[in-house]
């Protein structure tokens, strides 16, 4: 009988396979951590040599979406000191730099070489494709633990074995050579045993194969118990591109760590087939552009016998899609009159292009209609972000399920805390009208900038990054000179510009209720958004509404707002978002929505 080098329990022969070269290897599976690995453990010489071939498959820095970065730039300040154990990038050590946090990357198997570095000397450790490559896991983690900070970060990223993904391939995967396996019910026991916390875990299908990424703090009390699992689904590409908009990634990631203080631990999937065996319920962030993906996602959940609650974000693209199609022709047109004269029947909603109009109920590559009637069909319980959003579901969709209302909302630990004074010795401007979200048809800021042209009296900031050249050149091309275009600001400095602003526009074609909108209104904004969707159920006599069609509606609101903004309407904005939208008034209306779907309560 052999016993698992890592627990010291029982293990049981699960197969054999070849290593080219090196003969036969049993493979044994702990019946009590579940770490499946190689029995004999390889020797240094054969564990470099895989380690090598594994690194060169898996990249050491994705440009696109790396979570290191992502979490550094979430949970650290300036001047952070970050441990990186797993293969090196110049790439990496650059991105870091450019935050202005100090990394520091090592390349080994052996726990030793962490002894050159003092006792709580990192803010955050990554360990990085490399824990199924360490033979003496305890001692290595011990020595994490010893270098990093008290409620420093410790994150791992390692192949995920129990995915749908993996779990079909089980043979290829060990004669691949990888020495060892690692599932979540073996991270969370390292994590239990080492750091004292239960971390969230991140699952995704990406580079051909499934990876889980742990992310939890270093502890010093004993680990909390929890009185329900959630997994969290998310659409694929949610966390595929660094700088796209972080509203969605930051509803999810705020939603899931305010519900932690509540007793509630909460993983995100981001696969197409996830599984979902274990979790008390399910509940998944639906994208509505996407509705294949749910349906993906809810018919894993549902083979898995787990009740599904969906936050629907339903918006309808009728018009935006009309829109995304026309718009950019229009401000190409020339003529100042012929221009004007055709935005004044976009205004008033009867533009027409081609065979395409503007009325049109729907209009849309595919039509999603069906599928997203299916995929509310199949859910226990949907939660919307307004009474608006569960009206316009049972209009156009004819489905009325069971429903909660949980509005969107914003960490007050962050805005409206904040003072301006950073944003404004780093700009040198205050008192501005501010425009923060993905720079995209969508959002419109193209309109908000012609509307505002003839004002460059009122300075104007942008800020959001862009996937689209020709839109982000619009934008320019019709800007007044006071007007900043900022790609992207970390959260803290995003607080400071909001309380540094008048106004926040967001004139949006399409909206779910937007986040930024919130935030800026947290920080005493006045907000300044489309009478599309649900915004006067949140902003009431506080907000100002335009037509998002409409130079002139955009105009007048904005204008207005701006020259009627005192500190005194600061203040009572401040103060309602804040008595309203905050995250823990978000999560307990979420723990009720658990609670009745599962039909048993979870104390708040």
């Amino acid at each position: 009988m052999t016993k698992c080098r890592y627990c010291g329990s029982r293990t049981v022969l699960i197969k054999k396979v070849s290593i080219k070269g090196e003969g036969y290897f049993n493979v044994n599976a702990c019946t009590g951590c579940s770490l499946t690995d190689f029995h004999p453990f390889p020797k240094l010489a054969l564990l470099k040599e895989l380690l090598l071939m594994h690194q060169e498959k898996y990249p050491a820095y994705d440009d696109s979406f790396d979570w290191r970065l992502f979490f550094a730039r979430r949970y650290l300040i300036d001047g952070s000191r970050v441990l990186n154990i797993g293969a090196e990038s110049r790439s990496l050590a650059a991105a870091f730099k450019k935050e202005n946090i100090d990394l520091i990357q090592i390349n080994t198997m052996d726990p030793d070489t962490m002894e050159s570095f003092s006792d709580g000397e990192f803010d955050a450790v990554f360990v990085w494709d490399i824990l199924s490559f360490i033979k003496h896991i305890k001692h290595f983690f011990r020595q994490v633990r010893r270098v990093l900070k008290k409620e420093g970060y410790i994150s791992i990223r390692d192949r995920d074995s129990m995915s749908s993904l993996n779990i079909n391939r089980e043979n290829d995967n060990f004669a691949s050579g990888l020495p060892s396996f690692i599932n979540r019910k073996f991270l969370l026991r390292v994590y239990k045993d080492v750091f004292h916390e239960v971390p969230h875990c991140f699952t995704q299908d990406v580079y051909s194969d499934s990876t889980i990424v742990a992310l939890g703090k270093s502890s010093h009390e004993r680990v909390r118990d929890y009185s329900m699992q959630v997994l969290v689904m998310v659409h694929h590409f949610l966390f595929s591109k660094l700088e796209d908009a972080t509203g969605p990634r930051g509803r999810v990631l705020n939603t899931i760590e305010m519900l932690d203080r509540y007793g509630v631990k909460a993983d995100v999937s981001l696969s197409l087939k996830p599984r979902a065996k274990g979790y008390d319920i399910v509940h998944i962030f639906h994208n509505a552009w996407e509705t294949q993906d749910g349906l993906s996602q809810m018919v894993s959940a549902k083979a898995d016998n787990v009740k599904v609650i969906i936050s629907t974000i339903y918006m309808d693209p009728s018009e935006t899609n009309f829109v995304i199609n026309t718009i950019k022709d229009i401000f190409k047109i020339p003529g100042r009159d012929e221009r004007h004269a055709v935005l004044s029947v976009l205004a008033h909603g009867g533009l027409r292009a081609g065979n395409l109009k503007q009325e049109m109920r729907f209009y849309a590559k595919w039509n999603i209609e069906e599928d997203q009637k299916a995929l509310l069909e199949m859910s226990d319980r949907i939660i919307c972000f307004s009474h608006t959003e569960m009206r316009q579901i049972s209009l156009n969709l004819d489905r009325t399920p069971p429903f909660s209302i949980v509005y969107n909302s914003a960490n007050d630990e962050m805005f409206g805390i904040k003072g301006p004074e950073e944003f404004v010795a780093k700009y040198g401007i205050r008192d501005f009208v501010v425009a923060a979200g993905h720079v995209e048809w969508r959002k419109n800021q193209l309109m908000l900038l012609y509307a505002l042209r003839e004002y460059p009296d009122i300075p104007v900031i942008i800020v959001g990054a862009s996937s689209d050249d020709e839109y982000a050149e619009l934008c320019r091309l019709w800007s007044h000179k006071n007007t900043i275009f900022i790609s992207q600001l970390k959260h803290r400095h995003l607080a400071s510009a909001f309380s540094a602003a008048r106004v926040h526009a967001q004139p949006s074609w399409i909206e779910g209720i937007s986040l930024s909108s919130i935030e800026a209104a947290m920080c005493g904004c006045t907000p300044v958004v489309a009478d599309r969707a649900g915004e006067i159920e949140y902003y009431s006599h506080l907000g100002y509404y335009a037509n998002p069609g409409s130079i002139d509606s955009i105009k007048r609101a904005v204008l207005t707002a701006f020259h009627n903004h005192t500190p005194e309407v600061r203040s009572r904005t401040s103060a309602y978002i804040k008595d309203r939208y905050t995250f823990k008034n978000a999560v307990e209306m979420t723990i009720d929505a658990y609670n009745s779907t599962i039909g048993r309560t979870v104390k708040k």
